[in-house]
């Protein structure tokens, strides 16, 4: 059986024209986590329009379905019983798996901000390399978060999202933006901010936590309850704000040097350009607080530091390091002063 997928052409033009080599990246490693045998993934062109391509060896099931829908390219989903000839595309109805409409990772705008579709293209990475699935609880990190296009795209999906954030009014401007959206939306919601370190008010670091769900029903149960909770923080300081072993992902895109800095034990109150001196001091701690056979997926800027240096410092902290294809095919220019490339490393 031919599955075909029409890529989402996004709000972003020039993301479109580079992201192919990276969608076909993405259906490769979904396609290990299918029910169903699946070879020879491919980029075709049908009278002008792009699409992704794969062979199965019989029908995708529903939960292969669940996966496919979710990759961040996927716009529309077909298939053709007779790739070989000029058949019809039969429509094949994508799982419906949005806990929230996937609008609230496009509302909140500002200069820096990642393309939406690409991160979700890193949590579902990180999902589909870790030893757990989408039918888990999921709990995720952003230890760098800014303002939360990370933690809305896990809210997407359903996971608790939790993120750090150096920054005290970028941290503010998240949560308000969080809050109006559960209340526009009428999200049954509470909200609360409690100290999570430190001795007093003075030292202390707080957590601004929201527990959220579609329906009042869903609200009185614990157990559907979703929680998104944000920190102003240091990332290399993790294990101190969060139990050990808590979270199955983390995903985090570093500051490329260029609108963003960020802070390292060596540069406590300046930016440095080096995201290798935050991973070095960071990692160690975020290794704590990931679950054995979670994993981070982690996105820089490799005209910064190279994609061998970024393996070897991963390494050094005890992670594997999935760097065989297709996880080496994310590598792509976003401008003249960014090549950004996403490195894979699985805690054993």
């Amino acid at each position: 059986m031919n599955y075909l997928f029409l890529q989402n052409p996004g709000h972003n033009r020039v993301y479109y024209l580079s992201a192919d080599k990276l969608a076909l990246a993405e259906l490769k490693i979904a396609g290990r986590c299918l029910s169903v045998s699946c070879s020879d993934f491919q980029i075709i062109d049908i009278e002008g329009i792009r699409y992704l391509s794969l062979d199965s060896e019989d029908i995708l099931s529903e939960n292969d379905l669940q996966i496919l829908s979710r990759l961040s390219f996927v716009f529309a989903i077909y298939k053709r019983e007779k790739p070989d000839t000029q058949g019809c595309l039969i429509p094949v109805k994508k799982a419906d798996y949005e806990y929230v409409d996937n609008k609230i990772s496009t509302l909140l705008k500002y200069s820096g901000k990642t393309n939406e579709l690409f991160t979700r293209m890193m949590l579902n990475v990180a999902v589909l390399s870790s030893d757990f699935d989408y039918g888990d609880r999921l709990r995720m990190l952003d230890p760098v978060a800014g303002k939360g296009t990370s933690l809305f795209e896990g809210i997407v999906n359903g996971f608790d999202t939790y993120g750090i954030e150096l920054k005290s009014n970028v941290v503010h401007e998240a949560t308000v933006f969080f809050k109006k959206y559960l209340e526009t939306e009428r999200l049954k919601h509470i909200s609360s901010k409690r100290q999570i370190y430190g001795t007093n008010k003075h030292n202390g670091i707080d957590i601004q936590e929201f527990e959220y769900a579609r329906t009042k029903e869903e609200f009185k149960s614990g157990d559907s309850l979703k929680k998104m909770g944000f920190v102003c923080g240091n990332a290399q300081d993790a294990f101190k704000y969060f139990k050990k072993e808590w979270f199955h992902l983390i995903v985090g895109d570093l500051p490329y040097g260029i609108v963003h800095g960020n802070s390292g034990k060596k540069r406590t109150t300046s930016p440095t350009r080096n995201p290798s001196e935050l991973l070095t001091d960071c990692l160690p701690e975020w290794a704590k607080v990931l679950k054995i056979g979670g994993t981070i997926v982690i996105a820089w800027n490799a005209f910064l530091v190279s994609r061998k240096k970024m393996i070897d410092i991963f390494e050094n902290k005890g992670f594997d390091v999935l760097s065989h294809p297709p996880y080496d095919e994310f590598e792509h220019r976003v401008d003249s002063s960014i090549k950004r490339d996403i490195i894979v490393a699985k805690k054993a």
